[in-house]
């Protein structure tokens, strides 16, 4: 079978093209680290490819929605702190003002105090966080908790809707405390009465007061328990996704990342082909039936 010079000529500049193409692709593999440069080189690695690296981005989702749920949380920590101690010390004035040897000057000053306390605590349940929501209405966040009438009486003006923030492919977590999870009106109206009782010197009628005050404690401490556990819940979930995600890290490591030493070896083989390629087919487009006479 005879071969045409330009089937010659065609032949080996394909060779040399395919050569050429390969070490460029191992060049840039080399350069990007990685092991496929299009899709199309390996489907199934890069589909798997595909999968871990939105399995990731999920997580990265998953710690955003934990790091506002823990703001929340810390915010939430702050207040209900700050709210247990003023009730711990209104538990404490109540039980100095129904002592029957005070006076009623002394009551008045222990009303006042409560009273003051009391405001402290409404002002506190109508708290805003950094983007200028209540963060004790539910999902109405933009209406305070409780409001108070001119007449005194204080309602809760918020909804029952629960925050929840997806943590996980199949997990979703409650991160807000409600305000009647702390305090009822009639909480705010026994505080009320209460301050009433020490005003008009009724020893007796304080000490039966003290029954109430500690059921709003008790209110307080459920309420804070719960939050403090929504805290640890999250502080676990965090944990969960940082395992993941490091899981997720080795497998794409293992699947996408280049090995240089490999690749390296198979570049310098590429290479030499190469060039013996081209000096082969330089040297022998250089002969002719002269070279033989």
């Amino acid at each position: 079978m005879r071969i045409s010079t330009s089937q010659y000529y065609h032949v080996n500049a394909e060779q040399m093209q395919a050569r050429q193409n390969k070490v460029a692709e191992m060049q840039a593999k080399l350069g990007s680290g990685k092991q496929i440069l299009h899709p199309s080189e390996n489907p199934t690695k890069a589909d798997l490819i595909s999968r871990l690296q939105s399995a990731k981005e999920r997580q990265e989702v998953y710690t955003k929605n934990i790091d506002a749920a823990e703001t929340r949380l810390t915010s939430e920590e702050t207040v209900l702190t700050s709210m247990t101690q003023i009730m711990q010390r209104v538990t404490e004035l109540t039980i100095q003002g129904g002592n029957d040897t005070l006076g009623g000057p002394d009551r008045a000053v222990i009303a006042a105090e409560i009273k003051s306390l009391r405001n402290e605590l409404l002002n506190l349940t109508n708290t805003r966080d950094l983007n200028d929501n209540y963060i004790f209405s539910g999902n109405k966040t933009s209406s305070p908790a409780f409001v108070e009438s001119a007449s005194g009486v204080v309602t809760y003006n918020g909804d029952y809707g629960r925050f929840e923030v997806n943590v996980s492919d199949v997990r979703r977590m409650e991160v807000n405390t409600l305000g009647p999870d702390m305090f009822s009106s009639s909480d705010f109206a026994a505080l009320d009465d209460l301050v009433a009782k020490l005003q008009t010197g009724q020893g007796a009628d304080v000490r039966a007061a003290l029954t109430t005050v500690n059921a709003i404690n008790d209110r307080l401490t459920i309420s804070y328990g719960a939050m403090a556990g929504r805290i640890a819940e999250i502080d676990s979930q965090r944990a969960v996704i940082e395992d993941t995600t490091f899981r997720l890290d080795e497998l794409l490591m293992r699947e996408e990342d280049l090995d240089y030493a490999t690749a390296v070896t198979e570049l310098t083989q590429e290479s030499v082909a190469l060039q013996a390629l081209q000096a082969s087919f330089v040297k022998l487009s250089q002969l002719s039936l002269f070279n033989y006479l």
